[in-house]
């Protein structure tokens, strides 16, 4: 039995929407994986912080795992802040005046996708998302 979960304009088993990138961080992309976890983020938001850490801690844990942190904020003023989180496995891209915001129909952060193969696997707040979660996202 199919069952369709739809989330702002995702759709889980659709592929991704658009994804258009002004800028890379310092240049850097996340390495391929099996799975890219996609990060709606805002450098200042107490939920989006919260849920970047425990992001970054299921990233470090599942080697078949990336993310992406997406934000609308300028270079310089989340550069700063989001350095730190860069590494061979998460990169933060910069959104082409909110264009990709607007292709996944975000409207509140942090939202937060994750696909296999370009095709939505899970969709939703991030804030959801757990280790016992990710595990069972990752062995479908």
């Amino acid at each position: 039995m199919a069952i369709n979960v739809m989330g702002e304009n995702v759709i889980i088993g659709d592929r991704l929407p658009d994804i258009d990138i002004r800028k890379w961080l310092m240049d850097i992309e996340p390495s391929d994986a099996e799975y890219t976890c996609y990060l709606f983020y805002h450098s200042q938001s107490p939920l989006c912080q919260k849920c970047l850490a425990t992001l970054e801690r299921c990233v470090a844990a599942h080697k078949s795992l990336n993310m992406v942190i997406i934000t609308k904020e300028e270079y310089g003023d989340a550069g700063v802040t989001l350095t730190r989180h860069l590494n061979d496995r998460t990169g933060v891209a910069f959104d082409d005046n909110g264009r990709t915001f607007r292709s996944f129909g975000v409207k509140y952060i942090p939202f937060c996708v994750i696909s296999r193969k370009h095709k939505v696997v899970w969709c939703g707040n991030g804030n959801l998302l757990n280790d016992s979660m990710i595990e069972k996202i990752l062995t479908k």
